[in-house]
């Protein structure tokens, strides 16, 4: 899994990366094999004006599946993170249950009609009718 990490209006501190990365290796610890890229991008939207403005944008690429992309805007970067990660977990934990359960159900298909094959074909080809002429 790689992960790339983008900040713009602000700069990223060594206490902020440690704690994106706890998050990030908690919130994905169950999915993180089977995800290729995570993206986050970290934005102060008002600047020095203040307010609600710390945004935390987090896209996940899932092989075989969507693009997954969680925004959160709060007051607090850490708390935007937190929700973001959250938010974007939850999110590809769904669309893998799916995967999964979609392989199932084309894996029993395919072994339901393995089994039929075997009962229509004979098993002894010396004991199937010669075409009749």
């Amino acid at each position: 899994m790689q992960i790339q990490m983008i900040a713009k209006e602000f700069s990223i501190t060594p206490s902020l990366r440690s704690y994106l990365d706890r998050r990030l290796e908690t919130g994905f610890s169950s999915v993180n094999v089977k995800i290729r890229e995570i993206a986050i991008r970290l934005r102060d939207l008002n600047g020095p004006r203040g307010g609600c403005d710390m945004m935390c944008q987090i896209s996940v690429s899932i092989p075989g599946g969507p693009e997954v992309i969680v925004k959160e805007v709060q007051e607090n970067m850490y708390t935007a993170i937190d929700l973001a990660v959250k938010r974007a977990a939850y999110r590809v934990t769904q669309i893998l249950n799916r995967q999964r359960v979609a392989m199932r159900g084309l894996l029993k298909s395919a072994v339901k009609q393995q089994s039929v094959k075997r009962l229509v074909l004979p098993s002894d080809p010396s004991h199937a009718s010669a075409p009749e002429s």
